[in-house]
């Protein structure tokens, strides 16, 4: 994205942060919602940023200006907001932002963190 697009977006993004969106992943590799490890280790992150900065936890406001910091610092996904991706550029909802090869819709069931993952020390 170019021009005022990316601002934009990010813009799209923290208003559906403000309204409670969750993403909704459009490739059939990523599941739909995300395990147990994955959603404490996000609650981690967000309680432990706001602080961090300076800011209280469980105020709204200084939750969504990290979000939009964030977005701002490594750029808004595309990923899990083709929602608002396609809103923002007027596409039509049933159309596809991305073609979808067969390939891409072959599902692998995903192994455990500690099939793949050793620690040592």
């Amino acid at each position: 994205m170019t021009g005022s697009t990316p601002e934009a977006f990010v813009d799209a993004l923290c208003e559906a942060f403000d309204r409670g969106d969750r993403p909704t992943p459009v490739d059939a590799n990523r599941p739909p919602s995300l395990d147990d490890v994955v959603e404490r280790r996000a609650r981690a992150a967000r309680s432990g940023a706001p602080p961090a900065k300076g800011d209280a936890t469980a105020d709204t406001a200084a939750a969504r200006a990290h979000f939009g910091d964030n977005l701002r610092f490594y750029g808004p996904p595309t990923a899990g907001y083709a929602d608002v991706l396609r809103l923002l550029l007027g596409i039509d909802c049933d159309r596809p932002l991305v073609s979808t090869p067969a390939v891409d819709r072959f599902v692998l069931p995903r192994s455990p963190l500690e099939e793949y993952v050793r620690w040592s020390g």
